[in-house]
């Protein structure tokens, strides 16, 4: 990045100000403008938005962030801001679509494009699934209620025609024949067959997928397709082998712990939680202790709920390091939830 004060100076001489003209438009001195473009002093922060309106940039242009840079704070936001602002949301829409005609930033800013507008989606069904509740209150018999919360919330639908992914699956099946030797390509085809209950094709990518590498992963997916298939004692065994065959791998473990709790089978689910989050070497994740706080909710446990809540706040603080923001607020927010459970 190039220090901000000469970016302000290349700014005002480009849109024909003087020291004194810019310094009428914010409200401060001729010396104080003079300071900043000297790199003796910074605008104050509350200033940095009008300097931005003035020149018509954006506030990261303002600071002459590399691209790399930039994107890097793209990233960031999308994961750490609930609620993009419209400005927020236009400027880097902007931005990203001006890097995706570059060869350098194409794929970087493609990609940070379609997260942008799939948080987008997110944040308006988290606004949608309060109101679709609501309206379904004040109306019960309005079916198309319960359509807006299911499509807000992700609610799984029975009429097969909606809910089943064969063009997702007929994409999937044309990336892993492009890219066969890269074992993580199946891993998403796999879940989307099993989940159609097209056991039989998993079956045969799964073999695929061994041939180019074994891992725990190997005997997870052969129990997932049996279970699928009805056969519960046969998917029991495979688990049961994957983490017997690879012990000290914590995703195992994690993987298993999934297995049960999808199972019902919440003691063993929160049993292996523990282990695979003893085993996780840090930085470690918040999933499996958020997994153990929906099992504690959903047995009523909001006390254990709470705690597991805790948990993840913390691993974000020692771990990464993470001080403020959406990674601790959700948690937070969750924990204000559920004390106000305890109190009805």
């Amino acid at each position: 990045m190039i220090e901000i004060g000469k970016k302000i100076k290349q700014l005002r001489l480009d849109a024909g100000m003087t020291q004194e003209q810019l310094g009428e438009k914010l409200g401060v001195s001729a010396q104080a403008v003079s300071k900043w473009e000297a790199n003796l002093t910074t605008p104050d922060i509350q200033l940095l938005l009008e300097l931005s309106v003035i020149f018509g940039v954006t506030i990261d242009e303002l600071f002459s962030l590399t691209d790399e840079s930039r994107m890097a704070r793209i990233d960031n936001m999308l994961e750490d801001v609930r609620f993009l602002t419209d400005g927020e949301f236009s400027d880097t829409e902007r931005f990203l679509k001006e890097k995706m005609q570059a060869d350098k930033t194409k794929a970087r800013a493609t990609l940070l494009l379609a997260q942008l507008y799939a948080k987008r989606g997110r944040e308006f069904n988290e606004l949608a699934a309060p109101l679709a509740r609501q309206a379904l209150l004040l109306n019960p018999d309005e079916k198309p209620a319960h359509n807006a919360i299911f499509d807000a919330e992700r609610g799984p639908y029975a009429d097969w025609n909606v809910s089943n992914y064969w063009k997702l699956i007929d994409f999937y099946k044309e990336f892993v024949k492009k890219h066969p030797e890269n074992p993580r390509t199946y891993l998403w085809l796999l879940d989307l067959l099993i989940a159609d209950g097209r056991t039989e094709e998993a079956g045969r990518y799964l073999e695929a997928m061994d041939r180019v590498e074994h891992s725990f992963r190997t005997e997870l997916y052969a129990g997932l397709i049996a279970k699928a298939e009805g056969d519960i004692p046969r998917a029991l065994a495979c688990w049961e082998r994957m983490t017997g065959e690879f012990p000290e791998d914590w995703c195992a473990w994690s993987c298993r712990a999934d297995c049960m709790a999808k199972l019902c089978r919440y003691d063993e689910a929160m049993a292996y939680y523990e282990k695979g989050l003893a085993l996780q070497p840090s930085p470690k994740y918040v999933d499996m202790p958020e997994a153990m706080a929906q099992i504690a909710e959903i047995r009523g446990d909001y006390e254990t709920a709470i705690a597991m809540r805790r948990r993840c706040m913390e691993i974000t603080r020692t771990d990464w390091n993470i001080t403020e923001g959406e990674l601790l607020d959700c948690h937070q927010r969750e924990i204000n939830r559920l004390r106000d459970k305890m109190r009805t």
